[in-house]
Order: C-alpha cells, then sequence, then structure tokens
C-alpha cells in the first residue's frame, strides 16, 4: 500500500511538472518577448495557471492545494522562469505572503484568506522594502498606530512585486510606543492590507532592467483603518520567514534562467561555424560549457537540498540563502559565457540570452543581497563554531 501511494504521489508530481512545461512552451514562450518590450504583467494567463494549479501547488489539500512536494513546486518555477521570469516572481512572492499567513496567522486569517490565494482566486504581494529601508528590515519607516479596535497607518513601500494585480498585501510596519519616560520605542508589525483599503495607492508601474513581466510599483499608505482580525502576530520572525521561502524561490527562478541560456549557448555552439568546424569543436568552447556545466549542476543540488529540508519540515533558512547566493553567482556567469559564446548574436535583443542576462542581474539583488545572504550564512558558521567550542569545554 505504502508503494502504491507513493508511487501515485510521484506521479501527481510529475504531472504538475509537465503542466508547466507545456505551459511555458505554448502559453508564454510566444508572448515572452512582447511582455519584456512592454514591461507587462500577463494577467490574461491567470486563469491558465488557476485551472493548471500553479498557485497551491505544495500546500496542503484542505486548503486548496495540491499538497505536492516543495521540489515540484521550485521546478515549476523554473519551467515558467525559462520563458519568463517576471512570471516567475508572480508566484515567488505570492507564496512569500501565504507562508506568513500560514505559519503565523490566526486560524480566522487562516479561514479567510488561504483558500482563495492557493487557488489563485486571489493574488498577494509581500512588501518590506522602502525608500532607505530595502536590506536593513530596521530602518522601516512605514508606521502602524494601534487604536484598540483598529490600526491606522501610515507610510510608503517600494518595489513591491505584484504591486499592480494584487488583491491583498502582507505589509512589514513599524509600532511606535511611548514608554513611561517618553522615550521612542518600535516593535516589527504584520498586516494584511486589501487592495479596497481606503487610504491605500498603487503607484506607477516601475520601468526595470529585467524581469520585467513582474508588475512592481510603490504603495503608499496615509490614514489605513485596518481591523484588528488583519493583524499577524509574527512580528519580525514573521517577516524573515517570508524572506526564507524567497530566496528559495528566486534560486529556482535563476536554475531556470541559466538552463535556458545554457541550452541556447549548446544549440548555437553546435551550428555555428568557425575555420570550416562547428565551434562547439574548440576546446575554448568546450571548457566554458564544462564549467557552465558544473556550475549548474551544483547549484541544482543547493536548492535540491533546501527543498528536502522543507519538506521535512526542518529550518531552511540557511539552505535557502546558501543556494540563492550560489545560484546567483552561478546564473549571472552562465549568462554571460552564454552571450560569450554567440558573440554579436548574444548581444542583440532579438536573441533570448540577452533577455536573460538582464533577469539573471536580480538574483543578486532581490529578496536580500548576496552581500547580506553572505552575512546571514557567516553569521551562522560562527555561531555554530562557538556552540562547539562551548560544548566541548562541558
Amino acid at each position: 500500500m505504502f508503494t502504491e501511494t507513493h508511487n501515485n504521489a510521484n506521479d501527481l508530481d510529475a504531472q504538475m511538472i509537465i503542466r508547466a512545461v507545456q505551459f511555458s512552451q505554448n502559453n508564454l514562450a510566444p508572448i515572452a518577448k512582447e511582455l519584456d518590450e512592454n514591461n507587462r504583467c500577463p494577467v490574461e494567463l491567470f486563469e491558465a495557471m488557476r485551472l493548471r494549479g500553479f498557485f497551491g501547488i505544495a500546500y496542503p489539500i484542505h486548503y486548496g492545494g495540491s499538497g505536492l512536494k516543495v521540489s515540484t513546486a521550485m521546478r515549476v518555477i523554473s519551467e515558467i522562469a525559462k520563458e519568463s521570469a517576471g512570471l516567475s516572481l508572480l508566484l515567488i512572492v505570492h507564496w512569500m505572503a501565504i507562508d506568513v499567513i500560514l505559519k503565523h496567522g490566526t486560524e480566522m486569517q487562516k479561514k479567510k484568506y488561504l483558500k482563495p490565494l492557493i487557488r489563485g482566486e486571489q493574488i498577494a504581494a509581500y512588501s518590506i522594502s522602502e525608500a532607505i529601508a530595502g536590506s536593513d528590515a530596521m530602518g522601516i519607516k512605514m508606521m502602524a498606530e494601534n487604536q484598540k479596535d483598529h490600526w491606522l497607518i501610515n507610510g510608503a513601500k517600494y518595489f513591491v512585486t505584484n504591486g499592480a494585480v494584487a488583491d491583498l498585501f502582507v505589509v512589514t510596519c513599524m509600532e511606535k510606543i511611548l514608554s513611561e519616560s517618553l522615550d521612542s520605542k518600535a516593535n516589527h508589525q504584520l498586516f494584511i492590507v486589501s487592495k479596497e483599503t481606503k487610504g491605500l495607492k498603487i503607484t506607477e508601474h516601475l520601468d526595470k532592467m529585467g524581469c520585467r513581466s513582474s508588475s512592481t510599483t510603490n504603495l503608499i499608505l496615509e490614514n489605513a483603518r485596518i481591523h484588528q482580525d488583519d493583524f499577524i502576530n509574527g512580528g519580525i520572525k514573521g517577516a524573515l520567514y517570508g524572506l526564507e521561502g524567497g530566496r528559495l524561490g528566486m534560486a529556482a527562478m535563476g536554475i531556470g534562467i541559466a538552463e535556458a541560456s545554457f541550452e541556447k549557448a549548446i544549440t548555437h555552439a553546435n551550428q555555428r561555424k568557425a575555420y570550416k568546424k562547428p565551434i562547439a569543436a574548440l576546446y575554448a568552447i568546450q571548457e566554458k560549457m564544462a564549467n557552465m556545466h558544473i556550475l549548474l549542476e551544483g547549484s541544482k543540488s543547493l536548492v535540491e537540498k533546501a527543498c528536502m529540508k522543507r519538506e521535512l519540515g526542518e529550518a531552511y533558512g540557511i539552505e535557502a540563502a546558501v543556494a540563492k547566493v550560489a545560484v546567483g553567482s552561478a546564473v549571472n556567469e552562465i549568462c554571460y559565457e552564454s552571450v560569450q559564446i554567440m558573440g554579436g548574436h548574444g548581444y542583440l535583443k532579438t536573441n533570448p540570452v540577452e533577455r536573460y542576462s538582464r533577469d539573471a542581474r536580480l538574483m543578486d539583488i532581490g529578496v536580500g543581497t548576496s552581500e547580506v545572504n553572505k552575512m546571514i550564512i557567516g553569521n551562522h558558521i560562527l555561531k555554530e563554531g562557538q556552540r562547539q567550542i562551548k560544548n566541548e569545554k562541558n
């Protein structure tokens, strides 16, 4: 019985990946260039994504999800990213919001929000960054004031992925508290904010370098009244937890971009001739291909390790950070070498590798820069070393 159930589960995971491949090739590939050129999010594809179950791949069945593996969800991200990194980013950020509500939300919030989000009936955004607060979450200026039956929120958020298409926003604010000594104190607080909220304003669609099929805007809240029921009791831990899933998703996105770029380079090397033979016969090209393959395979292993830890219910934040940094380095190197192999052809706007190169650049910036992630990783390693020293002394 266990073997049959296990095999059935594997079949469902395989079917989901096949759906993602077919969707990307049939629905997304024909318009990918146009989406990039026009800085446009393909809202007309949302229904097709809903029907295929893309919005709730690895989430519980009782909340409307498919209950599949985390690794399957990440593979879907990779397949979509091969044609449009921006659309894969929509899912990544959508899942970040779901992750926080699922882990830190009240039962009322879960009942109200999870099914519509996991089924794709509503789109979510996850907003931390501000004009002077990106990687530094302590620099947040958006302020929430507790007025007993509701919260009053004022401030602005920058770089809001899914901003123009979101039905709700998971927003990180600071709660200002006056102590008895009148010294100003502040705590991080999380809120679910509906797009219908009075005082909410979505600004212009930002004109980005890459991932241009992703809707990115700014968000302004002016005296926005948020009911106590939409307060998420997660604090800074909740806010950072959302980033962990985002980093894993970004790593999967980078794998997809890298694979697509690598495949184009292989095809070109076998077809392009120099000195009366394909350039694939040249040692310089073979060495580049070997290096690209090694980077890609190593990156996949790191993503798989992080997926496995999450599937087991274990802490996976460090593994996600490691995967994101490694993939960020790998995908940018692979895209660079793909353009180099194609020469002038790779430098043209008509060639997808030019777009891949721009999309890949976000890997070292979004959901925590590589520098910040390295600080997180390094700090973790040193603290683990300190614990080991203490244990040996005891």
